[in-house]
C-alpha cells in the first residue's frame, strides 16, 4: 500500500465516523497522518490489523470508555483482576481435567483423551494470558483472552448440536465466562497499570485464589464426579464447603481494599477492582466448582455477600486513611 492510498483509507473507512465530531474536527487530519505513517508499505494484514486498532480507539471515545474517562479507567483497573480471577479458575479446571475421573465421558461415547483435549483448549488460554500479562505483555494477554471466550462459546454451540462431541465440565458456566472476559477485552489497554508491581500483583491474586482450590481438589477423597453429587456431607462440613465458594470474592475484596486504603487512592481505578469482585457472585461450590447457583434467590445471596465485603472493605480503607491523618504531626510554626 502506498503512503497516497493509506493517507485517504481512513476518511473512506465507514468506522471513522465512530470517533466523536469534536475530535475527528481537531484530530481528523493528524488520526489519518499516522495512520498512514503505520501502513506504509504493510501488507493487507498489518493493514487490517491497523484499522481494527483505528476503530477500537474510536469505539473507546464514542462510549466514553477511553483511558481519560472514568469509566475506562474503572475498566482498566478491573481488567488484571478479572484475569486473575478467570485464569485461576482456569488453572483449577485444569487440574480437575488431568487428575479428576469423569466416567460420564465414557458413557456418552467420548475418548477420555479427546474429552481431556476439549478441556484444555477451554481452559489454557485464560492461564497463558495470565503469564503473558506478568511478563508485561498485556496485547499477547487480551488476545488469549480472546480465544479462550470463542473456546468456550465454540463449546456451547458444539454441545446443542452434539452433546457428546464436546462435553466438558465447566460448559454451563459461560454466563461467568462472559463476565470475566468481555469487560477485560472492551478495557482500553493502554490504561492498564504496566508496571512490574501490578503485574506482580495480578500473578499473586490468581495464586491466591487457584493455589487453595486445586489443593481441595487434589485431596477430595471422592475422585469420581459420580460419586459427587450422591454424597451427603454433615452439616459443619457443608458449611464449610459452602464458606469456601467465596474464596474468589474474598481475594477481590482483599485487592480492593488495598488499592482503597493508599494515600491517595486512585477511585476509578479502585471501583473497577471492585467491579471485578463482582462476577463471583456466581459462587462454585467447592469442592469441584461445578454448579452454578440454583435460582434468582440463590444469586441474589451470593451477591449480597459479595456486596457486603466490598462494603467492609471500602469502611476499614476509609478508616484507615482517616486514622493514618489523625496521627499525622501538626506543622509547628516558627517562633
Amino acid at each position: 500500500m502506498t503512503a497516497q492510498q493509506a493517507g485517504a483509507l481512513p476518511g473512506r473507512l465507514p468506522l471513522i465516523g465512530i470517533y466523536p465530531a469534536a475530535y475527528r474536527a481537531s484530530h481528523g487530519e493528524e488520526i489519518a497522518a499516522v495512520f498512514a505513517e503505520s501502513v506504509e508499505g504493510a501488507d493487507r494484514r498489518t493493514v487490517l490489523r491497523e484499522w481494527v486498532t483505528l476503530a477500537a480507539h474510536a469505539a473507546r471515545l464514542r462510549t466514553r470508555l477511553s483511558s481519560g474517562d472514568p469509566a475506562g479507567r474503572a475498566l482498566a483497573g478491573a481488567a488484571p483482576f478479572l484475569l486473575a480471577g478467570g485464569a485461576a479458575l482456569a488453572f483449577v479446571q485444569l487440574v480437575m481435567t488431568f487428575f479428576v475421573a469423569d466416567t460420564r465421558f465414557e458413557l456418552m461415547g467420548l475418548h477420555t483423551t479427546a474429552a481431556t483435549a476439549v478441556g484444555a483448549v477451554q481452559a489454557a488460554p485464560w492461564v497463558l494470558a495470565l503469564l503473558g500479562a506478568g511478563l508485561g505483555h498485556w496485547g499477547a494477554a487480551r488476545l488469549l483472552v480472546l480465544v479462550g471466550v470463542l473456546a468456550r462459546i465454540g463449546a456451547a454451540v458444539g454441545y446443542a448440536v452434539h452433546p457428546a462431541g464436546v462435553l466438558f465440565l465447566s460448559l454451563h458456566q459461560l454466563p461467568l465466562w462472559l463476565l470475566l472476559g468481555v469487560p477485560l477485552l472492551i478495557a482500553p489497554p493502554d490504561g492498564v497499570d504496566q508496571r512490574v508491581r501490578a503485574r506482580v500483583g495480578t500473578v499473586v491474586a490468581a495464586a491466591v485464589i487457584a493455589l487453595p482450590m486445586s489443593a481441595l481438589v487434589l485431596a477430595w477423597p471422592w475422585r469420581d464426579l459420580e460419586d459427587y453429587s450422591e454424597v451427603i456431607f454433615p452439616r459443619s462440613t457443608q458449611m464449610l464447603l459452602d464458606a469456601s465458594s467465596a474464596w474468589p470474592a474474598v481475594v477481590m475484596a482483599t485487592a480492593f481494599f488495598v488499592h482503597f486504603a493508599a494515600r491517595r487512592p486512585d477511585r476509578p481505578r479502585a471501583v473497577g477492582v471492585a467491579l471485578a469482585a463482582l462476577p463471583w457472585a456466581v459462587m462454585l461450590p467447592a469442592p469441584y466448582y461445578l454448579a452454578l447457583p440454583r435460582d434468582l434467590a440463590d444469586l441474589g445471596r451470593n451477591l449480597a455477600v459479595v456486596v457486603g465485603l466490598l462494603a467492609v472493605a471500602a469502611a476499614l480503607a476509609a478508616f484507615g486513611r482517616t486514622l493514618a491523618a489523625s496521627r499525622k504531626p501538626e506543622p509547628v510554626e516558627p517562633a
